[in-house]
């Protein structure tokens, strides 16, 4: 594994990995920007935000936002298809990036508090990095992310550079599209940036920053060798400015009443110094962080993350419309589309929804619209698009949970063990296909007509347990200004865990005309492949159990 992209040589065969996701993205890049110049702005604009209220902007900053780069955000749902949902969450990935700009400002003002801890230029470079945190986001934010981001290439590229270690699929894009040739020179010819500044080396920073890794350089500050670890903290850190935007905008957008005390917890952050041996020298490293009397604002935010997992990012609903999208890429990979993963930042959300014509008349029709899902359904991929676009979603054939999963001898599971169970049993390949052989051979037990199940009438989603951060790794600075682990004051890691147990579902959908054979057939086909239930609780939480006991009857 190599340290980061700029470190490979070009024999390496990792060089040749970040070389051909590079190429693709200067391709991309290049059709973002070329002919577009940016306006001459003089002065600060303001713009008025429903979160953060009145926030200012920078005329270098305005020519960033300006652009088809940055514009192509008002395009991507903050939320991906929630709004299917909550019908108010309509705030897009733009929305968001304004916000955390004005948090990282207002962080920084409040360290500062009349005396310059953090200075103008590094609130500029990391003003630039809020800007240009979601870049690399395409369709449906972080739907779309978990498709190109589990390729074969895409692995491969996270795992060949340490850099990338805890970067999510859109942050590394995001890393790769500001290193590109084009948009470095599009930033140098273009952008009135308030300071001389290496191209080069400023966005190697930034997209360090942006994928959650250290800027390792080390400065001299008052004659003082520094390590600048709270500038990559600020913007992808345990409690940054990223987290701080979406915590508050998600649930106030979607009429969630989920917040946390942000006035309390600006008030409590600090900068923290602390020496370290660095290559035989002794080295002041500078981190963010919260006194032990702040630990309860770090405890508000990861409830608030939690919550949101759960009332949001997977609310059954939302994973049932996710489902169809999923089919709609694997449509488009079937017939030559999407092929690489940089293919997938020229979709926009109206790039999916425009494959479907309201009119209904076929010809008005995105030419990929008319090409068949998969080999072996009668669905093209503009009949799943009409669904998500009328919400016609699939419903709940089978919930999987702790409550009724259970071990071969019958006892509770833990929570890493029942995910790690059913997660292979569903995605170990042809699942789909046996659910509905199954529920073929149920229809012909039955006297029913199978060929109203559609192999692409059957959808499933096992959803990882939980998405909040790690947080074994936290300090916080006791009364006499040393740092010592969270873990000593809160064993947060614990109660989150606990929490995502209670919470975690996983899911079989069905379209509706099959729901209890589909019902019958997915639990058939799981216990086959090594889940086993709880008898008594696996249908019990389904509307439809009375139906589903009935034709066990029969059979």
């Amino acid at each position: 594994m190599v340290r980061c992209p700029f470190d490979a040589k070009k024999t390496d065969a990792e060089y040749e990995i970040y070389s051909d996701f590079n190429i693709r993205a200067e391709r991309f890049v290049k059709q973002m920007l070329d002919g577009h110049k940016p306006l001459q702005y003089r002065d600060i604009k303001v713009i008025h935000d429903p979160v953060w209220g009145t926030i200012k902007f920078y005329p270098w900053e305005l020519q960033l936002l300006d652009s088809p780069l940055l514009q192509r955000l008002r395009n991507i749902n903050q939320l991906g298809l929630a709004v299917l949902t909550y019908p108010s969450a309509h705030h897009s990935r733009f929305e968001h990036t304004l916000g955390v700009a004005a948090l990282v400002t207002r962080m920084v003002d409040s360290i500062n508090d009349g005396h310059r801890v953090v200075t103008k230029s590094d609130l500029n470079k990391m003003r630039l990095a809020a800007v240009l945190h979601d870049v690399g986001h395409c369709f449906f934010s972080h739907l779309s992310e978990r498709m190109y981001g589990n390729t074969d290439v895409f692995r491969t590229l996270k795992e060949s550079f340490e850099v990338f270690a805890s970067a999510q699929p859109h942050e590394i894009m995001a890393y790769i599209i500001i290193n590109t040739e084009r948009f470095k020179n599009f930033f140098k010819d273009n952008i009135d940036y308030p300071e001389q500044v290496d191209v080069d080396k400023i966005f190697e920073d930034i997209g360090r920053m942006i994928v959650g890794a250290e800027i390792d350089r080390v400065e001299d500050v008052n004659g003082v060798p520094t390590k600048k670890c709270y500038l990559t903290e600020m913007i992808n850190g345990q409690f940054d400015a990223d987290s701080l935007d979406y915590l508050r905008r998600d649930s106030y957008i979607t009429g969630l009443s989920l917040t946390y005390h942000i006035d309390r917890f600006l008030y409590k952050i600090k900068m923290i110094d602390r020496e370290v041996e660095l290559d035989g020298n002794t080295v002041r490293e500078r981190h963010l962080t919260v006194p032990i009397s702040g630990v309860s604002t770090v405890e508000e935010m990861i409830f608030g993350k939690q919550m949101l997992t759960r009332y949001i990012y997977q609310h059954q609903k939302v994973l049932a419309a996710d489902a169809l999208v999923y089919d709609v890429v694997g449509g488009l990979r079937t017939n030559g589309k999407l092929q690489h993963p940089c293919d997938f930042l020229y979709y926009c959300d109206d790039d999916i929804y425009k494959i479907y014509d309201e009119s209904g008349d076929p010809d008005l029709t995105v030419p990929a619209g008319r090409m068949s899902v998969h080999e072996d359904s009668g669905k093209k991929i503009s009949d799943v698009v009409k669904q998500i676009k009328n919400r016609d979603l699939p419903k709940k054939a089978l919930v999987i949970n702790m409550a009724n999963v259970v071990s071969k001898e019958g006892k509770t599971m833990t929570l890493g063990e029942a995910y790690c169970n059913v997660y292979a049993a569903v995605m170990s390949g042809g699942f789909r296909k046996e659910v509905r052989d199954e529920a073929w051979r149920i229809c012909e037990k039955l006297g029913l007509d199978k060929q109203k199940i559609d192999l692409f009438d059957i959808f499933y989603s096992v959803p990882k347990p939980s998405t909040a951060k790690n947080y074994t790794d936290v300090h916080v600075a006791t009364h006499d200004g040393s740092l010592i682990e969270l873990s000593e004051v809160a064993d947060l890691n614990d109660w989150a865990n606990e929490f995502s147990g209670r919470s975690w579902n996983a899911y079989v959908f069905s379209a509706s005309q099959m729901l209890p054979v589909v019902s019958i057939a997915a639990k058939n086909v799981l216990e086959s492949r090594g889940v086993h239930f709880n008898e008594h609780r696996i249908f019990a939480n389904l509307k439809h159990f009375a139906e589903i006991e009935n034709l066990i009857k029969k059979m």
